[in-house]
């Protein structure tokens, strides 16, 4: 059976979804998709979706929607808790969605949030105390925050 003749027609199908899910419904399914399941009940599942709510918020900070981006890696924080591996780094992210949101005070108090959590010593890549203590000064600084 020859299937040389379904090479092109694939091809599209495939790239189509993938610009798909580049769209606001695309992403909206993949978020929906990954709270869809209950908490706790199966741990491979908790995982992935975790997983998937994180990689959701970075590829929409990187299309600066840092509304959309807070919005699903708040979800991610509140629904998985200190225990799931993304926990931290998304907590970290969530201060540069404040700051590009001109919520400077929200950004700042994560901030400290993270400096007394030493973040830093539960995931690789959030920030040393300097680098967040810097962070810090430079937002209470400029923007003249308490």
């Amino acid at each position: 059976m020859d299937l040389s003749g379904l090479k092109w027609p694939l091809i599209i199908v495939v790239v189509g979804f993938v610009g798909w899910l580049g769209t606001s419904g695309g992403i909206n399914w993949m978020v929906s998709n990954a709270t869809k399941a209950q908490v706790g009940v199966d741990a491979e599942r908790d995982a992935l979706d975790e997983a998937t709510l994180t990689k959701v918020g970075g590829y929409l900070m990187l299309l600066w929607k840092y509304e959309q981006a807070k919005d699903v890696m708040e979800t991610s924080i509140m629904r998985y808790g200190p225990e799931a591996k993304n926990y931290y780094y998304n907590y970290y992210r969530l201060v540069r969605c404040y700051e590009r949101l001109k919520d400077y005070q929200k950004a700042y108090n994560i901030n400290q949030e993270l400096i007394a959590m030493q973040a830093w010593e539960y995931d690789s890549r959030v920030p040393e105390m300097d680098n967040l203590a810097l962070t810090g000064e430079k937002l209470k600084g400029v923007h003249e925050l308490q």
